[in-house]
């Protein structure tokens, strides 16, 4: 059989790929180096020459949490609108011309919201006869959006029809009931509604632009096949023309621990045509950098978070037939996050499937696990390990949340040794201190 030019470039980056897993094996995580840029921005770069890819990243302080008061989703829709025309040299480029210009050069560049952050994600071979061209549209996308008028209509229709055609699935009246009863006022809990998204005008998209895509508070993040010298300038270019941020200080969002309160004043039960009753129960939980993090990572895995071989997953669906998936996470933010625990069952054993969970979560905070358990459970991570950044992007979104949460350069590098220090105890100690099931809150959508 005789190989195009194209199959031999796929075999070859899969090749590479599994090269780059299994050196990963053995040594946890390439350097990271973190360099200031003049411009003021933040730069983490690993040098990854293992394929000839190279992924980048900017995340700037402001997301759904920033959001104006009553225009809840402006977060959104300034990253939905920041690849769909912009001024380049004095150049007006529409949006047909932005897609087809990023497809011709067989690069991707995306724009996200997230709770308190916006986001640009690009990837791009790194020959310099792609990358440069496509580094210099970013900019101009980054810096001088047009945010055109037309386009904002249209994709605030859009959205208003996603949004009506979602309320009513049980999958998102759980979720953002749940969000309703941890978050309460907390801006961390704001959710779009058809109102807020009409709302949105370009004047709003503008001034979020303004505020929040600033080079002092845009951490830059760049994984590949490139040297330190080539990753400053990339770095400098995409943040140059960016506002500096001087004037413009974020807010930090605290969440209050979820108060004590009767079952009665928890629990929540919405009717909803589905054959499944979709259950969600949890409480508010740590940041990410708390020092029972990794306890409660290994303690989750035995609880809720190792699949079936968890305790959850036992109980609830392999002895009883309760319910075919049952899991929990802990999801740590900046300041705040959350616990939670998920299933779906029949309508008719809900209630005994709530209860079963709140007795087996109880039983963990109470007891804690066996030896056996533990060990497993840290086998299974540290082994796992190499799976979390076997690849660029991967690894790029492991660098966002050191960068994001202020953790050390090195906690990919030490991240198996502190899985392997949490002991029976710790996980029992962290599991009492942060979780209380007379402060879990529950939501049940689906009644008999």
């Amino acid at each position: 059989m005789k190989w195009t030019k194209e199959v031999k470039e796929i075999v070859i980056y899969i090749t590479a790929c599994v090269a780059m897993l299994y050196s990963l094996q053995g040594n946890a995580a390439l350097p990271i180096q973190k360099i200031q840029l003049d411009t003021g921005a933040t730069l983490l770069f690993v040098e990854a020459r293992t394929i000839p890819i190279i992924d980048i990243g900017i995340d700037f302080v402001g997301g759904v949490a920033r959001d104006p008061k009553g225009k809840i989703g402006t977060s959104a829709m300034t990253a939905s609108l920041l690849n769909k025309g912009s001024v380049i040299d004095g150049k007006v480029l529409n949006e047909a011309d932005t897609v087809d210009s990023i497809s011709d050069l067989a690069a991707t560049v995306n724009f996200s919201s997230s709770v308190d952050s916006s986001s640009m994600r690009i990837r791009s071979l790194s020959k310099a006869q792609v990358l440069e061209p496509l580094i210099t549209q970013v900019q101009s996308m980054l810096a001088n959006p047009i945010f055109d008028s037309k386009i904002l209509e249209r994709e605030k229709i859009l959205e208003i029809n996603a949004l009506k055609d979602s309320d009513s699935k049980p999958n998102v009246m759980v979720s953002k009931q749940f969000r309703k009863m941890i978050y309460k006022n907390n801006p961390l809990g704001n959710e779009e509604t058809v109102n807020s998204i009409q709302a949105i005008q370009v004047t709003d998209l503008k001034k979020f632009h303004q505020n929040y895509y600033q080079a002092k508070n845009a951490n830059v993040l760049i994984v590949g096949d490139l040297n330190k010298e080539k990753a400053i300038q990339i770095g400098m270019q995409l943040t140059e023309k960016l506002p500096k941020g001087n004037d413009f200080y974020p807010e930090v969002f605290l969440l209050e621990r979820s108060p004590v309160a009767p079952l009665s004043q928890r629990e929540v039960t919405l009717s909803n045509p589905s054959q499944q009753a979709h259950i969600q129960m949890g409480m508010t939980g740590i940041a990410r950098n708390d020092p029972d993090y990794y306890s409660l990572l290994v303690g989750n895995y035995i609880l809720g978070g190792g699949g079936f071989v968890s305790r959850l997953m036992t109980e609830i669906r392999e002895k009883r037939g309760l319910a075919y998936s049952v899991s929990s996470y802990f999801y740590p933010g900046k300041n705040s996050g959350i616990y939670l625990a998920t299933m779906q069952t029949r309508k008719d054993q809900a209630n005994q499937a709530v209860q079963l969970m709140r007795e087996s979560i109880q039983e963990f905070i109470q007891n804690g696990p066996s030896d056996s358990e533990v060990e497993g459970a840290k086998n299974n991570l540290t082994n796992g390990f190499a799976l979390r950044i076997d690849s660029n992007r991967k690894l790029l979104e492991n660098i966002s949340s050191i960068a994001w949460n202020d953790l050390p350069l090195d906690t990919l590098d030490t991240w198996t040794a502190s899985v392997q220090q949490v002991s029976k105890s710790s996980i029992k100690e962290a599991f009492k201190k942060h979780l209380d099931m007379e402060r879990m809150v529950t939501v049940v959508v689906g009644e008999k």
